[in-house]
């Protein structure tokens, strides 16, 4: 007799699928400094679940190289200007315009038939890489690790686990823009204070405590406007997939009512992923062996010969998304 599969736990749709054009620029401004040598690096987007049809229609002035980390799988531009400008008084632009398809995520899960991850899968690189703790991820950190038990109260399902993860991130975190950058899992935890990419490290870190695998996601609105940065995350169940989860939105903010139940296991279609992953290795690798906690802003060294180097800057200059019939 041959035995009956097991039903998958559930399913993920991608549905209300939304196309957009992308313009995004970049500009470096020399005022009086004679520059030698000047290194861009830029996210490169790519295709992920629910960003499909991804076409990139200008990239200028030409780059060097069109990378990927050997980590993640993120797409990196990379250019090196020698002697080349922007000389003082001038300036030079980055450009990068694209077009794809977002669409919107609904899982729909049982959770009575999760369950606990396969021995043998843990030993996948993938289950260990997105279980590990690291920088901004500290899930081995003693005060994540007795949260993380305080938080589970004996709960071994993962989907339910990750629930209770979220919720009490919900509950418990006040956002605020610090503008310090990303501080991650510990600090929010220690303090209660941070911002987006931080609910999102929290979540992650809490997860990997309890081995659920779980990765943050990085990217902008698809509105118009520089200040649209957004961190989400996801985590990873057996035999379903990516669920993705955004514990800022599920949040009741001032003057934004939260949607909890919709923000885990669903996703709007109107975001544009940039890079998946914190602590990603540049390509090619950049100096001084250079890991960036994410890719949302040009990152760039730059080297001279006279002048005031405090007078070159680099500043985005245009997000502008346009809906495409």
């Amino acid at each position: 007799m041959t035995a009956t599969p097991a039903l998958p736990p559930g399913s993920i749709e991608f549905k209300n699928p939304k196309k957009y054009r992308v313009e995004y620029i970049a500009t470096v401004y020399n005022k009086s400094f004679v520059l030698n040598k000047l290194l861009v690096y830029q996210p490169r987007p790519v295709e992920w679940d629910g960003q499909t049809n991804m076409t990139v229609e200008e990239v200028s002035p030409s780059p060097l190289k069109s990378g990927q980390d050997p980590i993640f799988g993120n797409g990196i531009y990379y250019w090196q200007i020698l002697d080349g400008g922007p000389k003082p008084g001038e300036s030079l632009q980055f450009k990068i315009q694209f077009t794809f398809t977002a669409s919107e995520t609904s899982t729909t899960v049982d959770p009575d038939k999760i369950q606990p991850y396969r021995q043998g899968g843990q030993d996948n690189p993938l289950y260990k890489l997105y279980t590990r703790s690291e920088r901004y991820i500290e899930s081995t950190d003693p005060q994540i690790v007795a949260l993380a038990d305080k938080v589970a109260a004996g709960e071994t399902n993962p989907y339910r686990l990750a629930r209770k993860f979220y919720d009490h991130v919900i509950a418990t975190a006040h956002y605020r823009l610090l503008g310090k950058g990303l501080l991650g899992a510990r600090a929010l935890a220690t303090t209660s204070e941070g911002e987006c990419g931080d609910y999102a490290a929290l979540f992650i870190a809490l997860s990997r405590s309890k081995g659920i695998p779980a990765r943050p996601v990085t990217g902008y609105w698809a509105i118009s406007g520089i200040d649209q940065t957004h961190v989400w995350a996801e985590f990873y169940i057996e035999n379903l997939g990516w669920i993705p989860v955004d514990p800022t939105l599920g949040q009741t903010q001032p003057g934004t009512p939260g949607k909890p139940d919709y923000y885990f296991g669903s996703m709007d279609n109107q975001r544009v992923i940039l890079n998946k992953g914190f602590n990603i290795q540049l390509d090619p690798v950049g100096p001084d062996g250079f890991s960036a906690p994410f890719l949302q802003v040009p990152l760039w060294w730059f080297w001279g010969s006279s002048g005031d180097e405090n007078t070159v800057s680099v500043e985005r200059t245009n997000w502008k998304v346009t809906s495409i019939p």
